[in-house]
């Protein structure tokens, strides 16, 4: 334990994609640069840590992945915190909803692994994990799309607003109306399935109106929708593909890596160039690789 301890408290060494400004201080910031792929750890290194945790942040910052994406829950009193599922009973040691206590109540509980086993590490808040990714790593917050204004003051102060990217699968006048001028000062993404005939047209409906970070497309189980992602990145739009599921992606999924070591070749030739990734160490050694990752 006082080993793993001392890991902890080194400094995380910086590192950088050519997606990721680095500014005259080395602060690390979302850029609309089209060069290279940057990988999204999906809720952090849960391989190798409870999924959410300030642990597996540590992990994939670590790791050298570009970007961590978390999910957010609110509490009874109204404290945003780190939880995927509506109810706490899979990945922590308590049973219920999120908001059915308040913060202090859930310090009573304790996050699992990814086998179901306790740990001592405590469900984090969000401000947590800000102070963590904040100069290290960009965040992209899941489920939290109706909690935007409660959170866009937190990345501000910390002064984050170009390490935080935003989503939603709204349409224009939907995010528009719900965010207002927060929208103008926030990196944002809309997505997009195209699965469910929401090609083009979607994304026309924020392009005419707005110009948003990049789209993240859900394909599908197969190419059937797919639409010209390349035509995108040269209009200078970022395109963001899950390699998680096998409808996410064509059948292209992570799992696949492990008998065929160019499955991601497949994002490289539709020209995608964020994915969000279960298998981060195998992604980033594939990049690497084909030199499209520093």
């Amino acid at each position: 334990m006082k080993k793993s301890l001392l890991i902890f408290i080194l400094p995380v060494v910086l590192f950088s994609s050519c997606m990721v400004k680095k500014t005259s201080a080395g602060k690390q910031t979302l850029s609309r640069e089209r060069k290279g792929v940057m990988v999204v750890s999906h809720r952090g290194d849960w391989r190798n840590a409870p999924e959410n945790s300030l642990w597996a942040i540590r992990k994939a910052i670590a790791m050298g992945v570009d970007m961590v994406e978390i999910d957010l829950a609110m509490t009874k009193d109204s404290v945003l915190i780190l939880m995927h599922d509506s109810t706490i009973d899979r990945t922590t040691t308590g049973k219920g909803r999120p908001g059915d206590f308040t913060y202090t109540e859930l310090k009573a509980f304790y996050l699992k692994d990814g086998l179901g086993v306790p740990t001592q590490m405590p469900i984090p808040t969000l401000e947590q994990a800000l102070d963590l990714a904040k100069d290290q790593a960009m965040l992209n917050l899941d489920k939290g799309f109706d909690y935007i204004k409660m959170v866009y003051p937190m990345v501000k102060a910390r002064k984050m607003t170009d390490q935080v990217l935003f989503k939603g699968a709204q349409n224009y006048q939907q995010t528009r109306g719900k965010l207002g001028a927060v929208l103008d000062s926030i990196y944002y993404m809309p997505i997009i399935r195209l699965h469910k005939g929401e090609g083009m047209e979607a994304v026309l409906d924020f392009t005419k109106n707005y110009k948003p970070f990049g789209f993240e497309f859900t394909v599908g189980e197969n190419e059937d929708h797919l639409i010209d992602f390349g035509a995108l990145r040269k209009q200078g739009y970022h395109v963001w593909v899950n390699s998680l599921w096998p409808q996410h992606n064509a059948g292209h999924n992570d799992d696949l890596v492990l008998e065929n070591q160019n499955v991601y070749q497949w994002f490289l030739d539709k020209k995608v160039n964020i994915i969000q990734t279960d298998r981060p160490q195998e992604l980033l050694r594939f990049l690497k690789k084909n030199g499209q990752h520093q």
